[in-house]
């Protein structure tokens, strides 16, 4: 397994080569959408994800995106979190899409994300990287729109999550939990008219 910042590096350069493999023309666009980002103590700050990739399928969308989360130390420690998430496009209505699959690092063997926040979560020796996918991450496979709709901010879990197993983790789990908020109202308005 590698280590934080060589994963770090192999995403940078796969950006890198998407971008230069991609030519820039006036039509290019970047896709973002707002989310609320909270430093320690819950003080909100309205920011964009940045929608790196976004692939379509009969049943599901792929999304790569990245964004700022914990900002509580410094750029050695945090950087920008990169997320893989699949968010289904075939329930009734938005609010019943669901989340198919998420993931902060490799997925059957490739990296398609990045942990930005702090490994382990500041003031928390024992939420690495890892405990945070199996206890919050992992957790929110199959949790719909209308949890994240119903989610009430800073400090508060989506009801897939075991509040307890997270305690501690306010920053990381409360910035995670908006971006995905955010990203369901994107998905919502583009593929449930």
């Amino acid at each position: 397994m590698m280590n934080s910042a060589k994963r770090f590096l192999c995403l940078l350069c796969c950006i890198l080569l998407f971008a230069v493999a991609v030519p820039f023309s006036a039509h290019a666009e970047i896709t973002t959408f707002p989310y609320t980002q909270y430093a320690s103590g819950g003080i909100p700050t309205e920011l964009e994800s940045v929608i790196l990739f976004e692939n379509k399928n009969s049943t599901f969308t792929r999304y790569q995106v990245a964004f700022t989360s914990c900002t509580c130390r410094g750029p050695e420690r945090n950087y920008r979190s990169v997320m893989y998430i699949e968010l289904l496009n075939t329930k009734k209505t938005a609010e019943e899409a669901s989340i198919r699959s998420i993931s902060f690092g490799e997925l059957d063997g490739a990296t398609v994300g990045l942990w930005g926040d702090s490994n382990p979560v500041m003031g928390q020796p024992d939420y690495t990287a890892e405990y945070m996918n199996e206890n919050f991450v992992q957790k929110l496979v199959g949790a719909n729109k209308a949890m994240f709709d119903g989610w009430n901010g800073y400090g508060k879990v989506v009801e897939a999550v075991d509040a307890d197993a997270v305690t501690g983790a306010t920053v990381s789990v409360s910035n995670i939990t908006s971006v995905i908020k955010g990203l369901f109202q994107y998905h919502a308005a583009k593929y449930y008219k």
